[in-house]
């Protein structure tokens, strides 16, 4: 059954609404009223006639027309009764916040053996429980207890921590990264990892799929979903040492196994496989916006000397190649730079960081065949002018050139309005060098899995 009526439902019923700000039924009904979806909304609580102006049903039996999704917010204790009068009226998806299931063990497992038999027995589809909610920033639909619409984008976040998702979602605004879908999993008693890459991998709206992992249940069956899709998918795998293990078994219940076995099937499914939360976001980023390259040969230019060095340094680390410009590219970069400058690559401008310089130098080097993808660095200065540079670089992406280009206006203070026309000009940014080309990496790998792996 598709997922669609979760993710895309025109019609949304909040079992568990409350007119008390403290509660999740009241949040999530709050966010559901004022992050713009189009949708009915129907709050269902027996203790209430009206809910934020909203005329308040006592079951989700009664109210009069289709409902395709129930948002399910009531204490355990009455958990499976709500799912079974979902299951008669129709609904065709769930979502439930409620806690206290598989995640306790013992009675808290058993519990929910009931509630995924009523599920299937109503051939329903449900998301958790014990989960934070979900998001679809494209249609303006907050049915979690995120405070506010992440910006719309083409990164999907699946994550099985609700409160780190939500976090991240908080913080990938203050990032500007526009998000699509971000789906707070829970127990994944009812959909999981596999049935979301199914998903996604048809979905118009994901570009790249983000996945914060705890355990996965299906193995085999998620690597060769994840095998069959050629969108770049990034996972961050927690649980790596005993204590990690141990924490994760706590939390939502699940086993994290070997972390050796995880590193093995990741790559065998062509999945990119990162370090931390920071990673996760900047590679995203990336992959989100910018092609994939055809090699792993890296052109770097920086106004810089230092910026440049910690850039090759990074390269070197990480596999990436700095090649050499041909005789001819060089020529026509030493007529851009001062005498002294170096024409080898990394560029080094000497300081020179004109929109002529940088336009200059770009052009050349992406037109070079030794060149597969550039880094380009900006270091502010006082006495200089971030915009040019930035509005160069952006000025070239409006051709033809389908090598990507990755960002790195450092100086943080006084460098925003270069930042901003990149942003515009859909390139990604990052404040180091290190970072801009951990990114760049994730794009290079993306394209060995596409020649190696994926189908």
């Amino acid at each position: 059954m598709t997922l669609k009526a979760i993710f895309e439902p025109e019609s949304i019923a909040v079992i568990g609404a409350s007119s008390s700000p403290d509660k999740w039924g009241h949040v999530i009904l709050k966010n559901l009223l004022s992050s713009g979806y189009k949708g009915e909304v129907f709050p269902v609580n027996p203790k209430d006639q009206t809910i934020l102006d909203r005329k308040c049903y006592n079951s989700v039996l009664n109210i009069p027309v289709h409902v395709d999704l129930a948002v399910i917010a009531v204490p355990r204790s009455y958990a499976l009764n709500v799912t079974e009068e979902c299951g008669k009226k129709g609904v065709k998806g769930i979502i439930m916040v409620t806690a206290g299931f598989s995640e306790l063990g013992g009675e808290g497992r058993e519990i929910e053996k009931e509630l995924v038999e009523i599920i299937e027995r109503y051939h329903m589809r449900l998301v958790g429980p014990n989960t934070l909610g979900v998001v679809n920033a494209h249609t303006g639909m907050n049915a979690s207890i995120i405070s506010r619409l992440p910006e719309a984008g083409g990164i999907s976040f699946i994550t099985q921590s609700g409160t780190l998702g939500l976090a991240l979602a908080d913080w990938t605004m203050e990032m500007g990264l526009g998000l699509h879908l971000v789906i707070s999993t829970g127990n994944k008693a009812n959909i999981d990892d596999v049935d979301l890459l199914e998903y996604l991998a048809q979905d118009p709206n994901t570009d790249v799929i983000a996945m914060y992992v705890e355990g996965i249940s299906r193995g085999r069956d998620f690597i060769k979903a994840a095998q069959r899709i050629s969108k770049p998918i990034l996972a961050l795998k927690t649980g790596r040492t005993q204590s990690g293990a141990k924490a994760v078994f706590s939390h939502t219940g699940s086993l994290a196994g070997s972390d050796e076995v995880y590193s093995a099937a990741f790559k065998q499914a062509g999945i990119i496989r990162v370090d931390n939360i920071e990673d996760l976001f900047d590679s995203a980023l990336a992959l989100s916006v910018q092609p994939a390259p055809n090699g792993n040969r890296v052109g770097i230019i920086s106004n810089g000397g230092g910026a440049s060095i910690i850039a090759s340094d990074a390269c070197e680390r990480l596999g990436l190649t700095i090649s050499e410009l041909l005789p001819a590219t060089q020529q026509k970069i030493k007529k851009l730079i001062p005498e002294f400058a170096s024409a080898h690559n990394p560029i080094d401008t000497a300081g020179l960081a004109k929109f002529e310089t940088y336009n200059g130098i770009v052009r050349h080097m992406l037109l070079d065949p030794n060149i597969d993808a550039l880094v380009v660095i900006y270091v502010h200065t006082i006495m200089g002018d971030p915009a040019q540079p930035a509005q160069a670089v952006v000025d070239i992406r409006r051709g033809d050139c389908s090598k990507p280009i990755i960002a790195c206006w450092m100086g943080g203070t006084g460098t925003e309005q270069g930042v901003k026309i990149l942003k515009n000009g859909g390139l990604p940014n990052y404040p180091v060098p290190d970072r801009a080309v951990e990114a760049l990496a994730s794009l290079v790998q993306h394209h060995g899995f596409l020649e190696k792996v994926k189908i």
